[in-house]
């Protein structure tokens, strides 16, 4: 089964290009990269006996990642751009010395050119800092600009080596964690529709909403969190030892928060059509007691299939499962049948059965979360 697998990132050479610095992280990270700085800066004094030594912990320090794969990334955008930058502004600045025309000249030109590259805007500005860095120091000889670059590539190298030698452990907690957050918002945005509608104190005018719209809204930053997450997790895994189990369960990540985000579609669907239907000068044929009993199923549902707040997605008893989803749409086609025999404000029908359709939906996509078949129910009922 496919389904899912475009959420996860590229993970290809233009894809690392693309990376971008992720922060200081934990306090490991904060060990690995002073030891990675020092280490540098050490065998770039000790190889090229420059008491400067400048690039090399430099770039160590811009490379060193929270991955392996984000960090050769992040050393390939460090060494062929700072390297070639490097390189040029040593050339350009021995050619025609310090002034105030060579440095702004120097600092447009490498602002053009990190401009023309489809890297991240860290890569990019790495070229116009070490042409700064190169311009302020002034000319040198041939040898100290040849090791101004060869510094560049100590520093990637010796950035590469700190965090392959014992990489960070990837983290699929924190997926599991940000995918929960989705999953009880909009159970909770399903309770809130059964407490609100047909409840207000006052009709509705067609600018004012339900309170459950609002909190309904919440729910796209949620899966857009989650979805970075999973982007992280799996760069996280990518060319790192520690992550082989890991690597296994990334397509089934994926799959349940392609699951989850059908879900909240379906419950801001509800939310949407409910909001529209009670609580103004209409007439819902699914009263909203009808409509309560229908939430308690659906939430009563949707706890078995996706788990309560609090603990790990689904793991759900099927043959309970089972019995509540027959009892939910034993009572949508009741609702339904209800509807059939009233033949009089059709408008107002067609849109209760536009919000009973969208809970048969969220019925048949609950019980299609962990695998089960929705249609053994559907001819049981």
């Amino acid at each position: 089964m496919n389904e899912g697998l475009d959420l996860l990132p590229e993970l290809s050479v233009s894809g690392a290009l693309l990376q971008s610095s992720r922060g200081l992280g934990s306090i490991g990270q904060v060990v690995r990269l002073t030891l990675a700085i020092s280490i540098s800066w050490l065998a770039a004094v000790s190889l090229s006996h420059n008491e400067l030594g400048i690039f090399a912990p430099i770039t160590a320090l811009m490379v060193v990642q929270t991955s392996p794969w984000s960090t050769l990334g992040t050393t390939l955008q460090r060494i062929l751009g700072s390297g070639a930058a490097v390189l040029v502004s040593a050339l350009w600045v021995n050619w025609v010395g310090l002034t105030w025309w060579s440095f702004t000249l120097a600092a447009l030109v490498s602002l053009f050119a990190a401009r023309a590259l489809p890297w991240s805007v860290g890569g990019q500005l790495q070229i116009p800092i070490a042409v700064i860095f190169v311009m302020a120091i002034g000319p040198g000889s041939i040898a100290q600009d040849l090791w101004r670059v060869l510094d560049v590539v100590i520093g990637g190298v010796i950035g590469i080596a700190a965090v392959y030698i014992y990489p960070p452990r990837p983290k699929p907690e924190v997926f599991e964690a940000k995918l929960q957050l989705p999953r009880d918002a909009a159970i909770a945005v399903l309770e809130s529709i059964g407490s609100e509608s047909g409840r207000a104190p006052k009709v509705l005018v067609s600018d004012e909403i339900h309170e459950y719209i609002t909190t309904s809204r919440a729910l796209q930053p949620l899966m857009a969190e989650a979805l970075a997450e999973l982007g992280r997790l799996a760069e996280s895994v990518q060319l790192n030892p520690r992550g082989v189990k890991i690597r296994g369960r990334l397509k089934s990540d994926a799959l349940h928060l392609r699951k989850i985000g059908g879900l909240v579609i379906q419950i801001r669907g509800i939310a949407g059509a409910a909001n529209l239907l009670y609580d103004r000068q209409l007439n819902p044929r699914l009263t909203p007691e009808a409509l309560s009993e229908v939430i308690d199923l659906s939430v009563q549902m949707a706890r078995l299939s996706l788990g309560v707040p609090g603990e790990p997605l689904g793991g759900v008893d099927e043959k309970v499962l089972s019995e509540v989803d027959q009892k939910l749409h034993a009572r949508l086609r009741q609702t339904v049948d209800d509807f059939i025999g009233h033949s009089d404000a059709v408008s107002d029908a067609l849109a209760s059965v536009s919000l009973v359709g969208r809970f048969d939906n969220l019925r048949q996509q609950l019980m299609m979360f962990n695998g089960a078949d929705p249609a053994g129910s559907l001819e049981d009922s």
